[in-house]
């Protein structure tokens, strides 16, 4: 009989796998999508963009109530409540569509873009659209049927970005960022109806309970509002300094280095936060999960990250031909800080699980002003290298910040989470550095891309070398985890 934590591992494993597979082909369509869009629409194009979702994010982060991860964190029983936890999230999407809308006039004139007006139109049409979506999603999380979501999410982002192609290529301008939200938004509701085999059960509904479910959720909703300044701050802020079109090269580097952060980040929210649910009752057995988790995302994004930083240039040079090489500075210097800053949704995860919401909507209040500061800072001071220097060093600051105040939550072992990070970002800060040493030799026999794949190996050689030199331990238990996951059913407990 296998033993209860064997078996979760096991589980978290494979539910890792299938989340990092969605989120592989996601982000390949997503990549694929910014290719061609980045030929097809103009830098200004992006700036609206950016302006459309940073003042529409606002409103969207009160979407469904909070209800989606109150949900989550009922486990088997969120079958039972998923009906009562729809009709709230409809009361909210209604009403922030309606905000949306009627804002949208006043954010077109402000920005004097008239395709602004459009934009947020059509987000406020979604956001009620893709209420019963998100339930079921929620669902499938509850019940830890991770294999469900990906296959939704997978399908859902290929929808998103192959249709934002055929729009552009219609002639839509910006719209082409928008008008895909509809189109998946049917598609989710109905793959999450068959997935959830049926609609949600009956459930009585009452002022008296819409107050208790409100209550229970008015922390999360904070935490949202405070995650979606913290994720989009910047551009908001660098709307009001700079003009659309540095707005559009700023986002564009973002978009970039967030494609790589998002391999990890959407697979550490939906797998870990029911796996730390789960485990609320045994701060043992969590606080172990959570610093092997620690130590192997560790390992693994600052392996990506500063391959990264070493490819951006010839690679946004080959496949723009030019276009976007203003952007190359924005990527690498965001990417710089990046193992540090995916600390951050691993250990808001810890928190979330545990159920203190209060302490979640502190961390993230902080992350929002700080974001605010920092990038108003940047904005104010200078162009894109200042901007994306102010932000880079916003993210260790508030990695090493929420590290130590979970540290705190788990017993005061700062040691156990620091010295693993530390020691990991150490091999790959000197691997980076003979990478470029190396690049300086100017293997002027190499084209361009013989000599970047020529670097990336030589980083990746020295990176593995040396955490297989000294930290074995934290190797061998990725390899167990990817060796208990074959063995898991993701659909089942």
């Amino acid at each position: 009989m296998q033993h209860p934590s064997t078996t979760i591992q096991a589980r978290v494993a494979a539910g890792m796998l299938w989340a990092t597979f969605g989120t592989v082909m996601s982000k390949c369509a997503s990549l694929g999508a910014q290719l061609v869009l980045g030929w097809m629409l103009s830098t200004e194009d992006f700036g609206v963009y950016a302006i459309a979702i940073a003042w529409s994010a606002i409103v969207l982060s009160l979407r469904n109530g909070g209800t989606q991860r109150a949900l989550i964190q009922q486990g088997q029983k969120a079958s039972d409540v998923a009906g009562l936890y729809f009709k709230v999230a409809v009361i909210f999407n209604v009403l922030g569509g309606l905000m949306l809308a009627a804002a949208a006039p006043m954010l077109a004139c402000v920005y004097e873009h008239p395709a602004l007006q459009a934009m947020i139109w059509i987000i406020a049409l979604a956001l009620p659209l893709n209420t019963v979506a998100l339930v079921f999603q929620a669902q499938l999380s509850a019940t830890m049927d991770f294999a469900g979501v990906a296959k939704i999410t997978t399908w859902s982002a290929i929808l998103r970005h192959g249709s934002s192609i055929v729009f552009a290529w219609l002639g839509c301008g910006p719209l082409s960022f928008v008008l895909p939200l509809i189109v998946i938004a049917i598609y989710e509701t109905a793959a999450g109806w068959a997935m959830g085999r049926g609609w949600f059960p009956h459930h009585p509904f009452t002022w008296t309970i819409f107050l208790k479910v409100f209550r229970n959720t008015r922390w999360i909703m904070f935490t949202s509002l405070a995650n979606v300044l913290a994720i989009n701050g910047d551009y908001l802020m660098i709307s009001l300094f700079q003009d659309k079109t540095l707005l559009g090269l700023y986002f564009f580097g973002f978009q970039l280095s967030l494609s790589l952060a998002v391999l990890f980040t959407n697979g550490v929210e939906s797998v870990m936060l029911p796996m730390f649910a789960r485990l609320a009752e045994d701060e043992g057995r969590q606080r172990q999960a959570f610093l092997k988790s620690v130590r192997a995302l560790m390992l693994a994004s600052t392996l990506a990250c500063y391959s990264l930083f070493l490819a951006a240039g010839p690679l946004v040079h080959w496949l723009w031909d030019g276009k976007w090489d203003k952007a190359v500075p924005v990527v690498q210097i965001l990417t710089l800080s990046l193992p540090i800053r995916l600390m951050v949704p691993l250990c808001r995860t810890l928190i979330e699980g545990r159920g203190e919401w209060r302490l979640v909507s502190g961390v993230l209040a902080v992350d929002a002003i700080g974001t605010l500061i920092a990038s108003s800072v940047g904005a104010w001071m200078g162009g894109l290298t200042t901007i994306a220097g102010a932000m880079s060093a916003y993210n260790v600051a508030y990695g090493v910040f929420i590290c130590g105040v979970v540290a705190r939550r788990l017993g005061g072992r700062q040691r156990e989470m620091f010295v693993p990070v530390l020691s990991i970002l150490g091999c790959g800060i000197t691997a980076l550095s003979i990478a470029l040493l190396g690049r300086s030799l100017e293997l002027a026999e190499l084209s361009p891309v013989w000599q970047a794949m020529s670097i990336l190996g030589i980083y990746a050689t020295v990176y593995l070398g040396l955490t297989r030199l000294l930290m074995n331990d934290y190797l061998q238990e990725v390899i167990l985890l990817l060796r208990r996951s074959r063995g898991a059913t993701p659909s089942r407990i």
